[in-house]
């Protein structure tokens, strides 16, 4: 009897122990799942960009992709307004030119700027900056096309009128707004400005609360402010006219390694949310009008500023 007692113990004594070392050392895991990526929200559109610096065989090569690009998508007195001002816009339908496939194909090797953006070398030249933005539904976005010059003499034509003036610790930016339509395509507003002088504070008032902001005086040129609506896959280029004059000199003309070149900008419509195809009815938002709605310092309004080149 004491032998069964005692054979019976021990064994209760080592399942015991099993169950105690099994609650002790956990089970293998496998690996961690990753986390799903955050979607795309339907008030929010995505924007590659692109800063294209060329040199004097780039300009002779591109000389030839206006015959691919649609011009008319802008109404004609802005495009004549556009050109007395020395831009040239249009829209490219999916497939960039050729030149353009070779400027951005033929990298060499590709490095991270301090923003974030991508910078492709060719040639040994660092030619073209590449950011993937997102655009919330008409927050304000500011992109530098011209870091900050000491001095700047502006001309621009207003209403047929040649003005000059000069601008002192001045950069020339585009602002841009995105405005997703219910058909799934996006209306892209760009108004270039200059920025100019030092940095001072504002006090802005807006939803009941007083905002302070430290920045230079700006110059909005809205005589050449422009839309234009684009859909997925297409390319909204920006760029000067063949002879650099105007506005268009200083937006379009950049220092690079000493030397004076050329540049274009292109947006690419890369992504939306916004598609009443399975919606019902009373979801689905009317596109709304244009407003000066800012970022309130969402977005870093100098993301282009330190690209280096």
């Amino acid at each position: 009897m004491d032998a069964r007692r005692t054979t019976t113990l021990l064994l209760m004594a080592l399942l015991f122990a099993g169950g105690c070392r099994a609650l002790w050392e956990p089970e293998e895991l496998g690996a961690p799942s990753e986390l799903p990526s955050r979607p795309l929200s339907e008030d929010t559109v995505m924007l590659d960009i692109a800063r294209v610096s060329l040199t004097s065989l780039d300009e002779t090569k591109c000389q030839s992709i206006w015959e691919e690009i649609d011009e008319q998508a802008l109404p004609l007195d802005k495009r004549r307004e556009l050109m007395a001002n020395g831009f040239r816009v249009g829209i490219i339908d999916f497939h960039l030119p050729a030149p353009i496939r070779e400027i951005i194909g033929s990298k060499e090797d590709g490095n991270k700027g301090l923003n974030g953006e991508q910078m492709v070398r060719v040639d040994g030249d660092e030619k073209v900056a590449i950011n993937r933005r997102r655009f919330p539904r008409g927050k304000r976005i500011e992109y530098v096309m011209v870091p900050t010059q000491s001095e700047l003499s502006l001309l621009e034509t207003v209403d047929g009128t040649l003005r000059g003036q000069t601008y002192y610790d001045a950069e020339s930016k585009f602002v841009l707004k995105g405005y997703p339509q219910n058909d799934g395509r996006v209306q892209v507003v760009v108004t270039p400005e200059i920025h100019h002088g030092q940095p001072k504070k504002h006090v802005e008032a807006g939803d009941g609360m007083f905002r302070i902001e430290t920045r230079k005086e700006s110059k909005v040129l809205e005589q050449i402010e422009f839309s234009a609506i684009l859909e997925p896959g297409q390319t909204l280029i920006i760029s000067g006219t063949t002879e650099a004059k105007g506005l268009g000199k200083s937006f379009f003309e950049r220092e690079n390694g000493g030397k004076t070149r050329r540049q274009i900008m292109l947006l690419r419509l890369a992504g939306t949310q916004f598609d009443d195809l399975f919606q019902s009815r009373d979801t689905v938002k009317e596109n709304f009008p244009l407003n000066e709605d800012s970022t309130d310092g969402d977005i870093p309004s100098h993301f282009d500023e330190s690209t280096g080149d």
